[in-house]
């Protein structure tokens, strides 16, 4: 729920940020494009300036300011969640494309990518919009093999973690040292994954998941198994902090298949491993028990 009221906060601020740039512009790091009276409706007016956002900007010539065009590119990105699916894509590549000629501006684009649709600064997170710059930079045989190795492992990590298919079976450590795969673990309609690593992030995160009445009443009933998985090696004693109605486990596999964005985090799984929804944090999750 709390999703779908962000998505109508967006929107509104978006329609705001389109009334500021076609009628009295705030100072920007280059003129942004103003949608003609024929575009009539926001789809068609954010497609035109996804369409025509760079045109009054040279991506060939060094980027004089990182601060300015991140800001740049926040605004750009902006419109895509108002925008027609092909247009955003096609504004991508042509980006992408023009952004070659200058490697070190092709990296920044990158990065600012990386800022603003996957990383917990995101403006907006959608891996179906950032795998599109994503696959740009780990199929570009002119960047050095540890760039394009880099985004490539970003890719697979995104692939073995698409919401609503199977999530990628790993195999997890139990706490007495025996060792299950996930698909055996997670038998009940659903499974709340909890994964984190040593800190104080991560034990707050803890506490304040194991604290929670609601989650506490669908453990006892069986509607949800906890699954907490430490991203680590396994040594014994891991678990004895953990909620013993918890399933605890460890697994270094999983830091290396699932696509992590910020830790502590919670994935929610259905049956048969059905990924229903990635990266939420336990303030998220909390919210979502409670509406």
């Amino acid at each position: 729920m709390n999703r779908i009221l962000s998505a109508i906060t967006a929107l509104a601020l978006s329609a705001s940020m389109l009334c500021h740039a076609q009628d009295e512009q705030p100072a920007t790091p280059f003129p942004y494009p103003v949608a003609p009276d024929t575009c009539s409706t926001l789809e068609s007016r954010c497609n035109y300036i996804c369409q025509h956002f760079w045109d009054n900007y040279d991506i060939s010539k060094p980027i004089a300011n990182d601060d300015d065009f991140l800001r740049a590119f926040r605004d750009f990105i902006e419109f895509f969640q108002y925008a027609n699916r092909n247009v955003v894509m096609t504004s991508i590549g042509n980006l992408m494309n023009k952004a070659r000629s200058n490697t070190p501006n092709l990296l920044k684009v990158a990065k600012a990518a990386e800022l603003s649709l996957f990383f917990p600064t995101a403006v907006y997170y959608s891996d179906e919009v950032y795998v599109e710059f994503a696959r740009a930079m780990a199929s570009n045989n002119s960047l050095k093999k540890e760039v394009r190795t880099y985004y490539a492992d970003q890719l697979a990590r995104i692939n073995a973690c698409q919401e609503q298919k199977t999530l990628t079976d790993i195999e997890l450590v139990m706490a007495d040292g025996s060792k299950q795969k996930l698909s055996a673990v997670a038998d009940t309609t659903t499974t709340v994954m909890f994964f984190y690593v040593d800190g104080a992030d991560s034990s707050i995160g803890r506490t304040r998941l194991s604290a929670d009445a609601n989650l506490e009443s669908l453990i006892d009933d069986g509607t949800v198994r906890v699954i907490s998985v430490y991203l680590g090696k396994y040594k014994p004693g891991f678990a004895d902090a953990m909620p013993p109605k918890w399933t605890n486990t460890c697994s270094e596999q999983a830091l290396d298949i699932y696509d992590f964005r910020a830790l502590p985090c919670v994935y929610i799984v259905g049956r048969d491993l059905l990924l229903m929804t990635k990266n939420i944090s336990v303030d998220e999750f909390k919210e979502g028990l409670s509406n």
